[in-house]
């Protein structure tokens, strides 16, 4: 099976604003998109840039990996240092590819670079296994390309954007986070020193619960999912046995989930023993759901 190592772009050690936040998150997207990859039978590995010195450390692992292609996700604020990596990856002769909230928002701002070869745009998922696939098969070219959704590409010095991949409606169909590929217990360390509690992010729902004209062009879009509340409980009770974790934060808009939402999740945690008070992303209006860490949410 082929072999991509996936690499998260934030590096701490040179953004003195992140380091000021204390307060470092694992990049969950990217652990998503592992464990899919894995379950789907190939090869994978993480570059988390966090804690790393310096850009040496993705190029001390990339030759020890040897992978395939680099899957690079990118923020706005990240692309400068993303474009590092990506030209230390083409320069080991990899398959380049990017993914994340700019790449897909914005494709050709990546692939006016040479050292670029693909943009996966919106969920990536099912295109990154469609890719490992092509690249298994000796496939991966231009013709293939074409008829890919969920792709963005360079042909006859021209940029071509597919048409987005259908999204996964099944959220509970998702593999867990493959949080044992990164360096856990350096992130709960961080943040119990910094903070004095330790914390988990967790992803309940995917897509826009508005349908907003602007995020139409947002990595999960308009289509709003949501997780049932016993997987949730069930990944949480997870969580707890495993990192032994004080409270969770939920990365979703959380004023956009039905209040029945809460209360199933709540009694099902209730019946499981994964009762861990969630902190919200933002500061939010409503103060009184099931499981809120209120004092420290507002």
């Amino acid at each position: 099976m082929a072999k991509v190592m996936l690499a998260h772009p934030l590096f701490l050690s040179k953004s003195p604003s992140e380091q000021q936040l204390s307060s470092p998150y694992f990049p969950l997207g990217l652990l998503y998109l592992a464990s899919f990859v894995r379950d789907a039978g190939h090869e994978v590995t993480i570059f988390d840039g966090t804690f790393a010195a310096d850009e040496s450390a993705f190029v001390e692992q990339l030759h020890h990996d040897k992978p395939d292609i680099v899957g690079i996700s990118a923020l706005k604020p990240t692309r400068e240092m993303a474009l590092l990596l990506a030209q230390l990856a083409a320069d080991a002769d990899t398959v380049v590819a990017f993914g994340g909230p700019d790449p897909t928002a914005d494709p050709a701002s990546y692939l006016h670079d040479e050292c670029v070869d693909l943009v996966v745009h919106h969920e990536g998922e099912q295109t990154m296994v469609r890719l490992l696939e092509l690249i298994d098969s000796d496939e991966l070219d231009l013709d293939v390309l074409r008829d890919e959704p969920g792709v963005a590409f360079r042909a006859s010095g021209k940029i071509v954007v597919n048409p987005p991949r259908e999204p996964l409606d099944d959220l509970d169909a998702l593999p867990t986070p493959a949080r044992d590929l990164i360096d856990m217990d350096r992130y709960l360390d961080e943040w119990q020193e910094s903070s004095g509690y330790s914390s988990i992010t967790i992803a309940t729902t995917r897509g826009c619960p508005y349908g907003c004209e602007w995020c139409k062009g947002a990595v999960h879009g308009t289509n709003f999912r949501q997780r049932s509340p016993e997987s949730v409980a069930a990944e949480v009770k997870e969580l707890a046995e495993t990192y032994g974790v004080d409270r969770l934060r939920m990365v979703d808009d959380v004023e956009g989930i039905d209040r029945s939402w809460f209360e199933a999740w709540r009694d099902e945690s209730v019946a499981n023993g994964s009762v861990v008070p969630f902190e919200p992303l933002n500061a939010i209006e409503i103060a009184d759901l099931p499981l809120l860490d209120v004092q420290d949410s507002l």
